[in-house]
């Protein structure tokens, strides 16, 4: 039985729904039609009122700077002054409340419960244990061996009379704190995790010591590459080059750390899905080579292109490229996007920063890079909370769907990054405004992209008429697919269809 979620809606309009979350997803609350509850009669509330982020068995609930206020447990979080305009309070930053077992949400007269239900684990290895095992794994009232523990630990057993507190495997001190809600598995505490993000080379030496470790056997195939310097870093991860010891072929070695415990379960689940991603062969996708996991960290072994991403590259030429310059490039990512789309996959990341150049004697060829890696991450929970807890997620290249629709994301939604992937590349601004102190995602919720010919008004009619259409916030209104959106710019550059 997988970790869930649950909010039963106990009293109000809804009386008597429940919402249940086995995988990492978010739910919107207001009077908006696009609201999971929408209560458009009820003068309490605000558009959108609070968002709950579920990443069983972990929750968060935000404010959205909502008139009112939203409560937990009789504690008002957020609420408008009354002489505060709604751009005002959304400018402030809301607390950001975790949640547990029992606690109530309340918003008028509709009233929340959540719930929090957790798979039975074995009390020595954490693991946890199969429903039809359940019966015979047993060992106490309330508490489990799994099958492999009950053998090799049989005659050496004690009741357990203490609770085992987890600990960071890194500095080894209680995480209690930071790891709730009954989730089990392997961490690196919120200090490490940040010192070793700082440091130049952090996860490498993170990884290196991990690779001596025999119950980290999958590391141990990097000792088959002599890693080197960063090449770039991330919110999630850092690349570094490398090079494999036998042929001394280059390559990229990306690392990433899981935001949670990492139980065994998800961290299979996450490299079965990733492995399932080496489908993906195109000249224009990156190519994946090998990928592994060593405790909380997890890396992919990647070919190396020798011209970094398309966001250093643009930076390098002044902070916006001419579209003579930009359309191939992105011809060549919408090839290998259309390819992905039409084995079935989804990006969910697209950013000039995951978009990579390789100079093939004095020509650009463009690859889509990172494959999965978002979707598959957030899919298994490792991520933590990107949609309240700002970790992995981009919101200037996010459509608004990605926040309502958080784990049914589409190709229509890899149209929408990649447009404005290239507003941002051939503008030098980002479709939405972000004001400073703004709340991100409040501007992902509620203002619509600026037309592109207003940040250029130097660029084609057709051309703009493509990317804005690109960039409209209903999705059965854009391109449906990377090749439509392809032969939408073919058209409009050249006059004729590919």
């Amino acid at each position: 039985m997988a970790a869930k979620v649950i909010l039963d809606v106990v009293a109000g309009p809804v009386e008597g729904q429940t919402f249940a979350f086995d995988r990492h997803d978010t739910f919107l609350v207001g009077r908006h039609s696009n609201c999971h509850v929408c209560l458009p009669r009820d003068g309490y509330l605000s558009r959108h009122h609070f968002i709950v982020e579920a990443n069983p068995p972990d929750a968060r609930i935000r404010d959205l700077g909502s008139l009112n206020g939203t409560h937990v447990n009789g504690v008002k979080y957020g609420g408008r002054e009354l002489h505060e305009k709604p751009e005002d309070a959304a400018a402030r930053q809301y607390p950001q409340v975790d949640l547990k077992h029992g606690d109530q949400i309340v918003v008028g007269s509709t009233q929340i419960r959540v719930s929090i239900e957790l798979p039975l684990s074995c009390c020595q290895c954490g693991n946890e244990i199969p429903e039809s095992q359940q019966h015979e794994a047993e060992w106490m009232t309330g508490s489990y061996l799994c099958v492999s523990c009950r053998g090799t630990l049989t005659g050496r057993l004690r009741p357990v009379t203490t609770v085992v507190r987890p600990r960071c495997e890194r500095c080894g001190k209680d995480v209690s704190a930071e790891v709730r809600n009954g989730r089990r598995g392997q961490y690196v505490c919120q200090a490490c995790q940040t010192d070793l993000m700082a440091q130049e080379g952090g996860l490498r030496r993170l990884m290196q010591e991990a690779a001596g470790k025999p119950r980290d056997p999958a590391a141990l195939r990097l000792d088959g590459y002599e890693i080197g310097e960063e090449l770039g870093k991330g919110g999630m991860g850092v690349v570094y080059r490398a090079v494999r010891k036998a042929g001394g072929q280059p390559a990229a070695v990306k690392i990433m750390l899981a935001r949670v415990a990492v139980s065994d379960s998800a961290r299979k689940m996450f490299l079965r899905e990733i492995d399932v991603s080496r489908q993906l062969v195109h000249p224009n996708i990156v190519a994946l080579l090998e990928s592994g996991a060593a405790g909380s960290a997890f890396y992919f072994v990647m070919e190396y292109c020798n011209r970094g991403s398309l966001h250093q590259w643009v930076n390098q030429q002044g902070g916006r490229l001419p579209l003579a310059l930009a359309v191939p490039i992105l011809m060549q990512c919408l090839d290998g996007l259309e390819h992905a789309h039409r084995q079935g996959f989804v990006h969910r990341d697209l950013k000039p920063q995951n978009i990579l150049l390789d100079d093939r004697g004095g020509r650009f060829v463009a690859k889509v890079a990172d494959f999965g890696l978002a979707k598959s991450f957030q899919g298994a929970g490792l991520s933590g909370m990107t949609a309240t807890g700002g970790h992995g997620g981009t919101y200037h290249f996010m459509p608004r769907e990605q926040l309502r629709d958080f784990k049914y994301v589409r190709p229509a939604s890899d149209v929408w990054s990649m447009a404005a992937a290239f507003y941002r590349v051939l503008t030098g601004h980002y479709p939405r405004d972000f004001p400073p102190g703004r709340d991100p995602m409040e501007v992902v919720l509620n203002d619509e992209p600026v037309p592109i010919r207003h940040r250029d008004p130097e660029m084609p009619a057709a051309v703009a008429a493509v990317i804005d259409g690109a960039l409209t916030s209903d999705p059965g209104k854009r391109c449906q697919t990377a090749g439509d959106l392809k032969a939408a710019f073919q058209q409009a550059v050249h006059g004729r269809p590919p």
